[in-house]
């Protein structure tokens, strides 16, 4: 019974040593602390949609994504009136439109993203733009963009590369980026601190992920997005499984699967591309939890006929599943209104903005 027992024993430590082994592999983009989520502790099911017309009511043309900071919805739009177009909640009154296509000094090439954090800095709502084809950083003033019916628009860095995949700004002097190789193999993170190039040995982890040459590199590409205050960066990819969590210290570092066994990049490499999973379409951060969107459909599908209902999965941020809310339609991109209580979806297929409320919801997993 001894002599048995030890051979169970030594089986199963070298069952967990290969199963570290294989993670550490550069085909899983993942911490070896992984959390696997089956089921979320509340489930609530999304019924009462409410249509927002803003193409009818406000003349507003294709909105690409949106955030809601206090009572303001800021938009991402294909508008020729303007590529960001402020509203007031919860009327839609159009509160400015800035930001014009062009080559001038306060140009932009392509509509600048909403998805950096917004943030107030001395009683003033500020954000950061980054200019991917210049390599630029500049400040926005959005209050004082409102009350002077002009974009208040700073440069903040000129110093930062073009191209990044992702950038978050960490402090004064420290930029987090994410930029491709030159194979387009690897997607490479790295701190860039007063110039220099530093990368903390747990960001190798997720450094080491890669595909073949000349494949779809979207296999590894992520959405992320960095809370100051808790000093952390979430990675959302696209066709993956799992959602990797970190602060930028090193501190904490973990993988939240979806699922009881996590994706091999290799395995989805010897998919037709038809076949491969688009898995999560947009991540959103708040004071007291995260979400992100959940798609789980083959490519193929998604892109012609999509099947299957979105939905959001919500975390608490220790990487704990905190809600699932399921969805009787499909979204790409959501955001809370938390003053009013209402979550606002967008489908870019369709161009479908939705609101539900979830005064109720909010209450039971006391955000």
């Amino acid at each position: 019974m001894k002599f048995v027992f030890v051979i169970a024993l030594f089986i199963s430590v070298l069952t967990i040593q290969c199963d570290d082994m294989e993670i550490l592999s550069s085909d899983y983009m993942a911490f070896e602390n992984v959390r696997y989520v089956k089921n979320f502790p509340e489930i609530f099911s999304l019924d009462n949609a409410i249509e927002v017309d803003l193409e009818t009511t406000r003349d507003i043309i294709g909105i690409k994504s949106f955030r809601i900071y206090d009572s303001l919805m800021i938009c991402s739009t294909i508008d020729k009136t303007g590529d960001w177009i402020v509203l007031s909640l919860p009327e839609y009154n159009v509160s400015g439109k800035y930001f014009f296509r062009g080559a001038g000094p306060y140009e932009f090439i392509q509509t600048p993203s909403v998805e950096h954090k917004f943030f107030r800095k001395e009683g003033e709502l500020y954000t950061y733009v980054y200019e991917s084809q210049k390599g630029k950083v500049f400040t926005i003033n959005l209050d004082k963009s409102i009350k002077n019916n002009k974009l208040d628009i700073h440069t903040y860095s000129e110093s930062v590369p073009p191209f990044l995949f992702d950038f978050a700004v960490i402090d004064s002097v420290t930029f987090f980026c994410k930029e491709i190789n030159k194979t387009e193999t690897k997607q490479i993170r790295y701190l860039l601190k007063n110039g220099d190039r530093i990368t903390p040995p747990h960001f190798e982890f997720l450094n080491r992920a890669a595909i073949k040459e000349n494949e779809d590199f979207n296999i590894i590409s992520t959405g992320a997005r960095y809370n100051r205050e808790k000093n952390m960066i979430i990675e959302m990819p696209v066709g993956l499984n799992y959602i990797n969590m970190y602060s930028v210290d090193g501190s904490f570092a973990r993988t939240i699967c979806i699922n009881n066994k996590m994706d091999n990049i290799s395995a989805i490499l010897n998919r037709t591309r038809e076949d491969r999973l688009y898995t999560f379409a947009d991540l959103q951060i708040f004071p007291n939890f995260w979400g992100v969107v959940y798609i789980n459909e083959a490519q193929g599908i998604y892109w012609t006929e999509r099947k299957i209902f979105s939905k959001i999965m919500l975390f608490k941020w220790d990487g704990e599943p905190l809600a699932e809310l399921k969805l009787n339609d499909f979204i790409t991109s959501f955001d809370i209104d938390f003053k009013t209580g209402y979550l606002y979806t967008l489908d870019i297929q369709s161009d479908k903005l939705y609101k539900y409320s979830i005064q109720n919801i909010l209450k039971k997993i006391e955000y």
